[in-house]
């Protein structure tokens, strides 16, 4: 039977680990919860003791849209006079993904032991963010928890919408560039040795091109375990130098400097700083847990360390706008946007101005850098064709030079 490892919280509040055996994860909570415990993070170990945690294989337990999609339904439900316990039970009955439905009971629970429905909501980090978390108790606080979750799933979905798009403009050029490494390999691997085996039989002389790109094929054919090694080799490096503080730090410092990419990946956190900052000012957060929760959700580490300056300066009694000004990280127009909001009381609205501007032009630039890349893609794969092709039939020409 699988063993798991969890962490829960017991009848007196103390934290308690330790690991348990199950038919399933599912299992394996409910029979905490028998047992008296409140489970927050329950993961599968294997036999030698590791937890079975895969990259690129497991993902999130809840995707954000099904998030998304709770939020609105919740807030309607509130909305209508129901009570937040029943609103909770009636959103896990109608749920299709197991997971989102566990951890809708584990919430229910938590509700019915005493917690509030933030800190219920806090004790699943994988599904509900720092964010989400703080405008919840926002609006336990203000009294106002439809507002709240209306506004919170406005949020997510203007994120998610952001992001289809990008997906979607990088699709097809990510295509274009597999689909032309694989005619590469396909030509290399399956259709030169075959030219290979005539230009010996002939005892033609093969000129330095042709002996190169044979030298590769003959490579990829008998060392194509090499190649893969490499690919997941360096793949598993860049992650782990990417985990470390100094990694982290300075591959986020590249991709604001990079010449043509570094543009919208500065409009990108431009635009998620400004929304989030907008939608947490507009539900009732203080400023200062605002700033302390969009560095956290910011995701570039540049741009998050700009707002230590942005807390000290509110702290002192200064203005939000001068330290984004003097990082040089924000554009211009958005720090006088700024500057006009504080100084017209309209900080929430302003910001949310920046979030719309610059979530649109992220949207154009990405369609144009797009319609860019396609034609350059194009040419690589003609270039990279032609080459194998004129490497085949340079000794062709000569053969016929002898023939004649």
């Amino acid at each position: 039977m699988p063993k798991f490892k969890y962490e829960a919280m017991d009848s007196t509040g103390q934290e308690v680990t330790g690991t348990i055996e199950a038919s399933g994860e599912s299992a394996a909570v409910s029979s905490l919860r028998d047992q008296g415990y409140r489970p927050f993070e329950v993961n599968e170990i294997s036999d030698g003791g590791f937890e079975l945690n895969i990259p690129f294989i497991s993902g999130p337990p809840v995707d954000q849209q099904e998030v998304a999609l709770f939020t609105r339904q919740m807030a309607t439900l509130l909305d209508a006079g129901l009570p937040l316990l029943r609103a909770v039970n009636i959103m896990k009955d109608q749920l299709d993904n197991e997971d989102f439905k566990d951890i809708l009971d584990q919430v229910s629970q938590d509700i019915k032991g005493g917690a509030s429905f933030s800190e219920a909501l806090e004790r699943h980090p994988d599904v509900f963010e720092n964010l989400y978390v703080n405008m919840v108790k926002a609006g336990e606080v203000g009294g106002v928890m439809e507002a709240v979750l209306q506004r919170l799933a406005d949020f997510a979905e203007k994120a998610q919408e952001l992001r289809t798009k990008i997906k979607s403009a990088t699709m097809y050029p990510a295509i274009m560039f597999c689909i032309a490494i694989l005619v590469v390999v396909f030509l290399l691997i399956f259709v030169l040795p075959t030219f290979i085996d005539l230009f010996t039989e002939m005892g033609v002389e093969l000129p330095l091109p042709t002996r190169i790109v044979i030298s590769i094929s003959d490579f990829l054919q008998h060392r194509w375990y090499v190649v893969l090694g490499m690919v997941f080799g360096a793949s598993y490096a860049g992650k782990w130098y990417y985990g470390t503080d100094k990694g982290e730090y300075n591959i986020d410092k590249l991709k604001i400097n990079l010449p043509v990419f570094g543009s919208l990946f500065r409009k990108v956190a431009t635009a998620r700083f400004t929304r989030t900052l907008a939608t947490l000012v507009r539900s009732g957060v203080p400023i200062l847990q605002a700033i302390d929760i969009v560095q956290d959700t910011i995701g570039n580490r540049v741009v998050a360390e700009t707002m230590n300056e942005v807390r000290d300066s509110i702290s002192e009694g200064d203005t939000i706008s001068e330290p984004l000004h003097e990082s040089g990280v924000f554009a211009p127009m958005v720090t006088h946007m700024i500057s006009v909001g504080e100084e017209t009381g309209s900080l929430d609205e302003m910001l949310g101005r920046i979030a719309d501007t610059y979530e649109m032009q992220v949207e154009e630039m990405v369609e144009g850098l797009s319609s860019m890349l396609e034609p350059i893609l194009i040419l690589f794969m003609g270039i990279m064709v032609g080459t194998i092709v004129m490497a085949m039939f340079f000794p062709m020409f000569q053969l016929i030079a002898v023939v004649n």
